[in-house]
């Protein structure tokens, strides 16, 4: 007979597979969890040396979540996902050269960013003998935004249920009616289409620790450009290829996981990126956890970036200044407290985030002086009813 594990160690995992003596044959939730978090993202301000003139002020964003999961019957669940957040600040308009030569950023100013999403979901899945089979449609609305998406996902075990495979397909379609269009030359409206798949495999290799592996692409055509720049031209299709890696490890002496992971990065715009993150999942006692994280992120530049805007390139040739698509690295790092109480759950999360052409594992050839800096707290409740 498997040993049957604490709730603590079952709360350490992302997966239920990675743990002896749990079922590995998927079954719907026995209760009801409602679940709700409020976050709050601030990024730096800009510096006078990299914005000579106008605002500095850059987004400041509230977001609030809300999830409900539920059982319905013996062989189905229900989900419902529901997003708000408001945002304000400013966004890099354009760039331009310095009296030093270097580029510098000029803000769209921040009196005139105040936008608020909202995103709601509906999914379901139904729960097999040896694998489940779900599916999702949600809908996202902002100002000068609309997105309306499909999932489909499925799972299967294999090997004495040791091995799972998992695919998973998803399709939006988005519409871009951005504000101002006729005051500052926009377009009026356009849209743009994306399709994903992804299969993964997982892997039990003993009772302390699991493997993962996954591989998904990414197809996305119609306006990909930013209409809020003053000049952004890109590519009316982008294929995106991502391989995703991670491992779980429980320890019994310290009555800690570890959780290590990494991922590959290409699309055909030039960019390749690798992301690598780990977490320490500490329990303190029966009732609260610690979870310190650290994550390193580098990629290349698109092949089209250019961190000085050129006015006088023909319209029809490509290039934009956004600093995302730069070459850079960013290393972040987060403190979670997490609190267990009978039915109830709290989760406290503080997360900084730093972005350096210094910091890049790719030559840069261009730094871009936009790139973020910012801070991020969250606090959440989970209740099991």
């Amino acid at each position: 007979m498997k040993p049957k594990p604490s709730r603590s160690l079952i709360a350490l995992s992302t997966s239920a597979l990675a743990l002896p003596g749990i079922s590995v044959a998927d079954a719907p939730p026995t209760q009801s969890t409602a679940s709700y978090k409020i976050s709050n993202y601030q990024e730096d301000d800009l510096s006078r040396s990299e914005a000579p003139f106008g605002d500095l002020d850059r987004y400041d964003i509230d977001v609030h979540q809300f999830k409900l999961i539920s059982p319905v019957g013996r062989n189905f669940s229900v989900n419902i996902d529901a997003n708000y957040e408001t945002l304000t600040g400013a966004s890099p308009w354009f760039t331009s050269v310095g009296l030093d030569g270097d580029p510098d950023v000029n803000l769209s100013g921040a009196s005139g960013i105040r936008d608020k999403r909202t995103e709601v979901s509906i999914g379901a899945r139904y729960y097999l003998e040896n694998g489940s089979i779900g599916s999702n449609i949600g809908y996202s609305e902002e100002d000068d935004y609309r997105a309306s998406y499909v999932g489909f996902s499925g799972e299967r075990h294999f090997n004495n249920d040791l091995t799972t495979v998992s695919l998973a397909f998803s399709h939006s379609a988005d519409d871009i009616f951005p504000t101002d269009a006729e005051l500052f030359g926009r377009v009026i409206s356009e849209s743009k289409y994306s399709s994903s798949a992804v299969i993964s495999v997982s892997q039990i290799i003993n009772q302390f620790s699991t493997i993962r592996t996954a591989f998904s692409t990414t197809e996305q055509r119609g306006f990909l450009s930013d209409p809020y720049k003053l000049i952004d031209f890109r590519p009316d299709n982008k294929t995106q290829l991502a391989w995703s890696n991670s491992y779980r490890r429980f320890f019994v002496d310290r009555n800690a996981a570890l959780h290590l992971n990494y991922r590959f990065y290409h699309d055909d715009f030039g960019i390749s990126s690798h992301t690598i993150d780990t977490s320490w999942f500490q329990n303190l006692g029966r009732n609260y956890q610690l979870v310190p994280s650290i994550r390193y992120y580098s990629q290349s530049a698109a092949d089209f970036f250019t961190n000085i805007d050129d006015f006088l390139k023909p319209l029809n040739e490509y290039q934009s200044s956004d600093y995302r698509l730069a070459a850079f690295g960013a290393i972040s790092g987060s403190l979670s407290l997490v609190a267990n109480f009978g039915n109830w759950t709290a989760t406290l999360t503080a997360e900084r985030y730093v972005a350096s052409d210094k910091y890049a594992a790719y030559k840069v050839n261009q730094p871009s002086t936009a790139l973020v800096k910012y801070n991020r707290v969250s606090l959440g409740f989970d209740y099991s009813f």
